[in-house]
């Protein structure tokens, strides 16, 4: 008998995301090339190290203000001022310890078990299990994919969220790519001012776009007092997945609710990292657009190799860096993708684990050098063809 035979818990009733379970056995492997998480191929440029390191030479690793050091709120309210030529101030601005982090404690403040949230679907899966860990009374809308991209039917997403507490949007979307226009958020920002539902906006790909600075932002057409809140992080746009720094934008009125969850979650973000961060947003414009320039021809080179294989239906992306492909005669995406790790030693994540009805859809996230793709769709191509 174990410890937790019996034991019954939310943590336990979750199932343990598809991606991590795939992927871990073969972590090992330096031969694989991994396609299955989220980020780049590049470490995190000196400009943001340096800082980062001095202030942890200068002894700034010590507890600091809960809400986040008031020079990086600043700078994050200024870049978003600018960013969406609107009106941000620090006091609607906490710093938090990844955008994981930032999810959770949007879910903490706004729901009760019991609750109804809708989202769109296929997702990443935190977006699902957060409010699962809530629990949440989940509904969700589906994104449909055609030639032109994905599509969201927005009276339908509104029809469900009538009668919901919130409403949770991932825009531009992990993993297909799509995106709401700004006319889609000004109609769902004015349908929930009428029926008091929250809305929570996860935009860490904000900046991942190929047309434009930005995609379209809440932050842009809600007052300060709307019933909103955007999740964001600094993972994606300056390649610090491993360094754990995000922020809420809120209503001023939730700030000093946020902060006294704050202090029984993470109680604070180190001082060192927020150094980084601090540098990111002052002087990373270059290095965004560069990455930009990367992004887009590794999604040309991923949907012409997709696109040539037989049996593979693939669905450019407007934004994000993934492809979310279909493979035809495919009905266990995680079996399949376990034997493509194994024989051809390319990591691809499951459609299922985005949505469980999807058991015949791929992603894979193009963020890499071109040769390592042509390399991975060599393999997939040589794999394919065997099978």
């Amino acid at each position: 008998m174990t410890a937790i035979d019996g034991l019954q818990s939310t943590g336990r009733s979750i199932p343990i995301s598809r991606i991590r379970e795939l992927a871990n056995p073969h972590m090992g492997n330096k031969n694989l090339i991994p396609l299955w998480f989220g980020e780049p191929d590049v470490t995190t440029p000196q400009f943001i190290i340096e800082p980062a390191h001095q202030a942890m030479l200068d002894g700034k690793t010590t507890y600091n203000e809960g809400l986040g050091k008031p020079w990086l709120r600043e700078a994050i309210a200024q870049y978003m001022t600018g960013l969406y030529s609107t009106s941000i101030t620090d006091d609607r601005i906490a710093i938090t310890v990844s955008g994981t982090n930032a999810v959770n404690l949007a879910f903490q403040l706004l729901m009760s078990p019991g609750d109804k949230m809708v989202t769109t679907s296929p997702s990443f899966p935190t977006l699902m299990t957060v409010p699962e860990l809530q629990q949440a009374e989940i509904e969700t809308v589906p994104l449909t994919p055609s030639a032109n991209g994905w599509s969201l039917d927005i009276d339908a997403l509104l029809d469900a969220a009538s009668t919901a507490k919130i409403l949770l949007l991932n825009s531009p979307n992990n993993p297909t790519g799509w995106s709401l226009s700004l006319d889609e958020m000004k109609t769902i920002l004015e349908t929930c001012r009428k029926t008091g539902c929250w809305i929570i906006s996860d935009e860490v790909y904000s900046r991942i776009v190929f047309d434009g600075r930005a995609a379209p932002s809440f932050a842009e057409i809600a007052e300060a007092e709307d019933r909103v809140i955007i999740v964001n992080s600094f993972s994606k746009s300056w390649a610090m997945t491993g360094w754990r720094l995000g922020w809420l934008t809120l209503p001023p009125s939730l700030i000093p609710e946020c902060e006294k969850l704050m202090e029984f979650s993470m109680s604070c973000a180190p001082e060192f990292v927020q150094a980084g961060g601090f540098a990111a947003i002052q002087h990373g414009e270059p290095f965004i657009a560069e990455q930009i320039a990367r992004y887009r021809r590794g999604r040309d080179v991923s949907i012409q190799r997709l696109s040539t294989m037989d049996g593979i239906n693939v669905i450019p992306p407007h934004a994000a860096f993934y492809a979310f492909f279909q493979m035809e005669d495919v009905t266990n995406d995680v079996e399949l993708a376990e034997k493509i790790a194994q024989e051809a030693e390319v990591g691809v994540a499951p459609g299922s684990g985005f949505d469980p009805s999807l058991k015949n859809w791929f992603r894979i996230c193009f963020a890499k050098e071109e040769s390592l793709l042509h390399e991975a769709f060599d393999r997939l191509d040589v794999f394919l063809s065997s099978q």
